[in-house]
């Protein structure tokens, strides 16, 4: 399972990142290899039966004061 993963991962890198590379679009190359290592890590975790994290603890803490924030001012 583990091979597979990295498998499909090499080779959506190999379809994806020379393009960015010839038209030198730096950023975009930056941004693509940091949410594919993400992805990469968060998927071997799952694979290997790791804890990974919820994602609403994270976004319950970033919008939970910008919620309280918007009802003191509107209600």
């Amino acid at each position: 399972m583990l091979i597979l993963i990295i498998l499909a991962f090499l080779v959506i890198a190999y379809l994806d990142a020379p393009e960015l590379w010839q038209k030198k679009y730096w950023r975009e190359l930056a941004v693509m290899g940091i949410v594919w290592s993400l992805g990469l890590a968060l998927s071997l975790a799952l694979a290997l039966n790791l804890p990974v994290p919820s994602p609403a603890k994270l976004l319950a803490r970033v919008f939970g004061p910008v919620t309280e924030w918007l009802t003191r001012l509107i209600g």
